[in-house]
């Protein structure tokens, strides 16, 4: 007595449309999700690394003027006024005061607008406030950086 046994192989070949449609659009909202990600990151990095550079610049502008204030008192005094203050705008790297009035271009490094505002309070003058600002515009928006002090006569 013999048995013979037979078996049937059933293999599907291949994927259902339902599948694939339902894979390529996981798949599709996966990429579109990584790449805003990517993208808004890239954004806040631009974001960052210009206002470190605005920063840098402040500090630069603050510590000239504050060399500026050790050697010569009158100098500084005679740039700011009472009021609103005086407003000079330093395009470039720093080394002598520059006319006064409103920055209009972005000219610092091509991208940046510096500018510093000194006004003075007191009969006599006894003190200068400095306000340091750089500008920077980026996706359609304005960003400034600020750096303030208050610088006093020596007795």
């Amino acid at each position: 007595m013999s048995i013979k046994k037979s078996f049937t192989l059933s293999v599907t070949e291949g994927f259902s449309l339902i599948e694939v449609l339902v894979f390529v659009s996981i798949l599709s909202l996966f990429l579109v999700i990584a790449v805003s990600v990517v993208t808004i990151s890239m954004s806040q990095n631009t974001l960052r690394i210009n206002t470190l550079k605005a920063n840098h610049y402040n500090e630069q502008l603050l510590e000239w003027i504050q060399i500026e204030n050790e050697i010569d008192w009158e100098t500084i005094t005679e740039k700011g006024s009472s009021g609103d203050g005086v407003t000079y705008c330093f395009t470039n790297e720093v080394s002598t005061w520059p006319a006064s009035g409103s920055c209009s271009l972005y000219e610092l490094a091509g991208v940046y607008k510096r500018y510093a505002t000194l006004k003075t309070t007191g009969d006599p003058v006894s003190q200068v406030e400095v306000t340091v600002t750089t500008e920077w515009q980026e996706a359609g928006n304005t960003h400034s950086t600020q750096l303030h002090t208050v610088f006093s006569v020596w007795d």
